[in-house]
C-alpha cells in the first residue's frame, strides 16, 4: 500500500515522461514500440499507475534519453546514511604501537 505523497510522486513522474514523450513528437503507439512494451502500459504508466513494472519506467528514461538524469538511491543523496555514518566515526584516532619482537 502506498502512501498519498507517493502515489503523487508516481503521478508526477507520469506526466513528467508524457511531457518527454510530447516534446519529442511521439504517439503512444511509437512510443510503446521503441520501448518493447504495449500501448496500455505507457498509458497506464503516464497516468501514475503504481501497478506499472519499474522496467517501464527505466525503458521510457533510455528511450527519451534522460537516463543520464536518472538519481535514484545514490549514496551521496542518503542524508539518514550519512548521518548514521557520521555518528559511528570515532572521537580520536590513535595509531596503533608497532609490537616488538625480541629474539
Amino acid at each position: 500500500m502506498l502512501s498519498p505523497e507517493m502515489h503523487n510522486r508516481i503521478r508526477r513522474i507520469g506526466k513528467n515522461l508524457q511531457i518527454a514523450r510530447k516534446r519529442r513528437k511521439k504517439t503512444v503507439k511509437q512510443a510503446a514500440e521503441m520501448m518493447g512494451t504495449s500501448l496500455s502500459s505507457v498509458r497506464r504508466m503516464e497516468d501514475g499507475d503504481p501497478s506499472v513494472r519499474f522496467e517501464t519506467y527505466l525503458a521510457a528514461l533510455e528511450v527519451y534519453q534522460l537516463d543520464d538524469s536518472l538519481r535514484f538511491a545514490e549514496p551521496e543523496d542518503d542524508r539518514i546514511g550519512l548521518a548514521l555514518e557520521k555518528q559511528r566515526l570515532p572521537q580520536r584516532v590513535r595509531v596503533k604501537k608497532e609490537k616488538r619482537l625480541d629474539f
